[in-house]
């Protein structure tokens, strides 16, 4: 009875066993099964595993950085020793487009109609009828498929791994690596501190931007001295009634870049800067400095440049990446007609230019939508191309339309020789010595009087009367000297050439005013100037002619200086006292 028992005893804890490792077993294998692993690789016998035929596609194991040229080292994963790949079954090559070299070398796409592995490789049959081996194949939807295609070209942006390779991540073949092959041509890579540029933060690499910088006043005009600016000072062109603002504060906006490309967002170096005290003496410092490098045109290194040395702020605006579309930006109503207006102040006697249409912050040319009507009936200049290479007659201002009486005559060449009218000279006047020089405009016909007061000579007067002493206005003589001068340049115009700093200080030079005369007028007014007689204008009309005569037709055409004589209405009496004679002044008896 003994016996029986415990036999029974240890089927049962056999039993018990086998249960526990069925369960356990059972949960192991369903834990890996919801982790996904094959339920092959559990299996105590060996299964071959069996994958579709495919065709790779090179791709790097890891990141390329930006304008580095791909080497083998790249391709080849240091895990297996192969060239890494993304591999595409034959099966799902249908209907994609393969690009192959033709019999005269060319690169030529067509579509492929079915794929198939054979012992001599891969076989791929096209929509002709014609059948490549994989070795003939260049691109597959797109994509290298040779490595040879690959290697030594020089990727446009950071090159992440997983992914083929296409000609839209390279340069142009011959492309040397670094900045210099990722700037485009015409453009100059510069280095600048993202501390100088507001908003350079936030863009990555190949965006197209704008830089515009805020002038302060006090330095526009160093600022377009170095950037060639027409103006010999722009403080000249400010407006009168900011004298009492503070200038130091008040900025004007400048576009000083325009479509410039990020070729390296902002990146963190560690400069070492040198620090003296006291109590630690001279030490090194490593300080934190963030740059970024953009592709600037050419003929823009120059503004960027001056701008930063300024101290100016400088903005960063961000070009549209979306692409063009053929619908116009600007749609001008039925009915309206866009008429051109200067963006700066258009110098008299300049030639006209495209870029002085502008906005000085944006670039783009600035335009006012005004009625067809209107526009005619001011005589308006609606095309751009009819005032590109005039000259103005006098200084145009920005924000005002242009009248043909606004320009001179078509062919005239630009300067004063071009201002000087037919038959005339120009002079050069001093205003110090002119009666309201300052006030005179473009085009004004002024008729020139002069007047000098004689010095009393000494021992007597002049009249050699004992008992007269003439007054200053009994000793002034007045003549007219010139007639019917012509204002070519009025003092204040900014572009009046005589406008220049003194280089002893910072006060202008009184400008000159510069007058077109006749050539016999020349030495009268000479003279005037050199005996430092008074000058008198008398402005003429600005009427036509013949409105003029209808108003006053006995006005006569040239100044009459009445000619005074202080001793006209007086009789002279010669008293002899002794030997000597003696004149005497005596008023006439009415």
């Amino acid at each position: 009875m003994r016996k029986q028992k415990s036999s029974f005893g240890t089927f049962k804890i056999l039993l018990a066993m086998l249960l526990v490792v069925l369960v356990l077993g059972g949960g192991v294998i369903a834990s890996l099964f919801a982790a996904g692993v094959p339920m092959e690789r559990l299996a105590f016998w060996s299964v071959e595993e069996t994958r579709p035929d495919s065709i790779s596609l090179p791709m790097n194991w890891q990141t390329i950085p930006a304008y580095s040229k791909v080497s083998r080292g790249d391709l080849v994963d240091p895990r297996t020793g192969g060239i890494h790949g993304v591999e595409i079954p034959l099966t799902a090559l249908g209907g994609m487009s393969a690009t192959i070299v033709d019999g005269d070398g060319e690169l030529i796409d067509k579509r492929i109609q079915l794929a198939q592995r054979t012992d001599d490789g891969v076989v791929l049959q096209l929509e002709d009828g014609s059948v490549i081996t994989s070795r003939q194949l260049v691109k597959l939807g797109g994509a290298y498929t040779q490595a040879t295609d690959i290697i030594g070209r020089v990727v446009k942006s950071d090159k992440s791994s997983g992914f083929a390779f296409a000609e839209a991540n390279f340069f142009e073949r011959g492309t040397p690596a670094g900045l210099a092959g990722a700037t485009p041509p015409g453009m100059r890579a510069m280095t600048l501190e993202a501390a100088q540029l507001a908003g350079v933060h936030r863009i990555s690499m190949g965006e197209q931007i704008d830089l515009v910088a805020n002038i302060p006043l006090q330095k526009l005009s160093r600022f377009e001295f170095s950037t060639g600016s027409q103006l010999p000072g722009a403080e000249l062109v400010a407006d009168a009634g900011r004298a009492s603002r503070d200038h130091g504060k008040e900025t004007t906006a400048r576009l000083v870049a325009r479509q410039a490309v990020v070729l390296t967002p902002v990146v963190k170096r560690v400069s070492t800067e040198t620090s003296a005290s006291l109590s630690q003496g001279k030490r090194l410092l490593s300080v934190p400095v963030e740059e970024v490098v953009l592709a600037v045109a050419a003929e823009d290194v120059s503004a960027v440049t001056s701008a930063l040395e300024l101290g100016a702020t400088v903005n960063v605006l961000v070009r549209s990446g979306r692409p063009d579309t053929d619908q116009p930006s600007t749609n001008v109503p039925e009915g309206m007609v866009a008429v051109p207006i200067p963006g700066q102040t258009l110098l008299a006697y300049q030639t006209i230019r495209p870029t002085s249409f502008e906005d000085p912050a944006t670039a783009y040319v600035r335009t006012i939508q005004v009625p067809v009507e209107t526009a005619s009936q001011s005589n308006w200049i609606t095309d751009l191309s009819q005032l590109v290479g005039r000259i103005p007659r006098h200084d145009l201002p920005a924000t005002v339309p242009i009248q043909e009486g606004d320009l001179m005559p078509v062919g005239t060449m630009a300067g004063l020789s071009g201002a000087t009218p037919p038959g005339r000279v120009l002079f050069f006047l001093d205003t110090e010595g002119l009666i309201g020089g300052d006030a005179f405009e473009f085009g004004q016909h002024l008729d020139l009087v002069a007047s000098r007061t004689a010095d009393e000579p000494r021992g007597g007067n002049r009249s050699g009367f004992a008992n007269v002493t003439l007054t200053d206005a009994q000793r002034t003589r007045v003549e007219p000297i010139a007639d019917d001068v012509i204002v070519v340049m009025p003092t204040r115009s900014p572009g009046n050439p005589t406008a220049r700093k003194s280089k002893d200080s910072k006060d202008f030079e009184s400008p000159k005013l510069i007058v077109a005369v006749r050539p016999d007028q020349v030495s009268q007014l000479e003279y005037a100037v050199a005996v430092g007689a008074s000058l008198r204008a008398t402005v003429r009309s600005g009427s036509s002619r013949v409105d003029a005569l209808d108003l006053v037709s006995d006005t006569p055409q040239r100044v009459t200086v009445m000619k005074f004589d202080p001793l006209s209405d007086a009789k002279r009496t010669d008293i002899f006292v002794g030997g000597s004679r003696e004149a005497q002044l005596f008023g006439a008896e009415e």
